[in-house]
């Protein structure tokens, strides 16, 4: 067990209508899963993650300042995958933590928080929580529209946004379309219908207002 006095983000998933899927779609879901655990663990080696009976996830996230863009690519990740793939995810932020080698046995405020949003979540598919007053009042509305904004998008779109979640630099839309190998045209239309412009505007907000309480 290692307590740390830092803020840490727990993410914590499942996914809708999970009984409905058959084998193969049950698999293709773990291994999306997996995929963007992995490469949130590439992001942060210390990120650690856990899936439970194959249809819930957590993740524990040490750089919380990109918490938002990791549940972004987990929720765009599964929709990605097709019109009956979707997840409920609630995220939080929080100082103090016992962390044990294992996801799902540890404990913390962050835990607690991830944990009592997700089972909030009736009507909604997205809910943010923390310890910090004023970044729920800042976030609370701005992120009950961008759910209604994921909830409506197709999985085309998903699609074409994983890959500008995952730059660290911006693509322009020929170097998209070339690296998912459709039409630029197809592309740039997927885009501006997704809203990823505001998305993308939100994401940096987020960062810009999170990454001063990192190691507070």
């Amino acid at each position: 067990m290692a307590a740390t006095d830092k803020a840490i983000a727990v993410i914590s998933g499942d996914i809708v209508n999970s009984t409905q899927l058959n084998a193969e779609q049950f698999d293709r879901l773990l291994t999306r899963i997996k995929e963007i655990q992995t490469w949130m663990s590439t992001e942060n080696t210390s990120n650690a993650h856990s899936i439970i009976r194959g249809d819930e996830f957590q993740s524990v996230v040490h750089d919380i300042e990109n918490a938002l863009r990791y549940t972004l690519l987990y929720r765009l990740g599964i929709k990605a995958l097709g019109k009956t793939f979707d997840s409920r995810i609630s995220f939080a932020i929080a100082a103090h933590a016992d962390l044990r080698e294992s996801v799902s046995e540890s404990m913390g405020e962050a835990f607690v928080l991830s944990g009592r949003g997700l089972k909030s979540l009736k009507n909604h598919r997205l809910i943010f929580s923390s310890d910090r007053p004023e970044l729920n009042a800042q976030f609370d509305l701005l992120f009950q529209y961008l759910d209604r904004q994921l909830t409506d998008l197709t999985a085309r779109q998903c699609e074409v946004m994983l890959p500008m979640l995952q730059s660290h630099q911006d693509l322009s839309v020929s170097e998209l379309a070339e690296q998912l190998g459709i039409a630029t045209a197809t592309v740039s239309k997927s885009l501006k219908a997704s809203g990823w412009s505001l998305i993308s505007a939100l994401n940096q907000q987020f960062i810009n207002q999170v990454a001063g309480f990192r190691n507070v």
